[in-house]
C-alpha cells in the first residue's frame, strides 16, 4: 500500500490517469470518500482509494496495491508449517499467516480480510464448513476466497464447492504445484484491487 496517509485530488489524478477535475467531481458527489482540510483542500486515504476503483471494477496502481494476504486455518501445526513454507518457496509477496481453530479464524478474518483462507474442514470446535458459511454470510467478506484443504476423502469436492462457494477442496498430503495452483485460481477469481 502507498506509504501516503491521504491522498490529494492531484495525486489521484495522476495515479490513475483522469483529470484532477474528474476526481474533485468524484468526491463532490459522494461516489469517492473523502475528508477536507481546514484550507478545504479534499484528502482520500489510499484504502478509500482502493475500494472506489475496486467496486467500480478499475484497475488499481501497482503504487496502491498491498501484498497478497493468505490465512491457513488449521488445527495441526506440522500440515500448517508445510503449507507456509510451500506458499514461501514458491512465491514472494505473500504475507502468510495461521490460525489453530475456527472461532480464532473469524475474527482474524474479519479485521484483516485476507484475501485467500486456506481452511481444513474437520477442526475441534466450529468446523471449517462454518467457518465458510460464515465467511459467506458476511457481505463485507464477500472478496475472501476459501481454499479447503482436507484430510477427509468421504466427500464430494463438487458439492462442497458449490455448497459453500469454495475455489477448490484440496485433499491432504498435498503437493506445492497443486497448492500454489489453487492459490492463483483463487486470486484470478477475486476482483483485482486489495481491501
Amino acid at each position: 500500500m502507498s506509504s501516503a496517509r491521504f491522498l490529494t485530488t492531484n495525486q489521484i489524478a495522476g495515479l490513475i490517469g483522469v483529470s484532477e477535475r474528474t476526481v474533485a467531481n468524484w468526491i463532490d458527489r459522494g461516489h469517492l470518500e473523502a475528508h477536507r482540510t481546514p484550507g478545504g483542500h479534499r484528502r482520500v486515504s489510499p484504502d478509500e482509494l482502493v475500494q472506489f476503483l475496486h467496486t467500480r471494477e478499475m484497475p488499481t496502481p501497482k503504487e496502491l496495491q498491498s501484498e497478497i494476504r493468505i490465512l491457513i486455518v488449521e488445527d495441526d501445526a506440522q500440515v500448517a508449517k508445510v503449507l507456509q513454507s510451500y506458499l514461501h518457496h514458491e512465491v514472494t509477496g505473500y504475507a502468510v499467516n495461521w490460525i489453530n481453530d475456527g472461532l480464532s479464524a473469524l475474527m482474524q478474518i474479519g479485521i484483516s480480510k485476507p484475501h485467500i483462507v486456506l481452511l481444513d474442514i474437520l477442526m475441534p470446535g466450529m468446523d471449517g464448513l462454518e467457518v465458510c458459511r460464515k465467511i459467506r454470510a458476511n457481505p463485507d467478506l464477500s472478496n475472501v476466497q476459501v481454499i479447503f484443504v482436507t484430510g477427509t476423502t468421504d466427500i464430494d469436492a463438487d458439492t462442497i464447492r458449490r455448497d459453500t462457494g469454495a475455489i477448490e477442496v484440496l485433499f491432504k498430503p498435498i503437493r506445492a504445484t497443486e497448492l500454489n495452483e489453487a492459490v492463483a485460481k483463487a486470486l484470478s477469481k477475486r476482483a483485482p484491487a486489495s481491501f
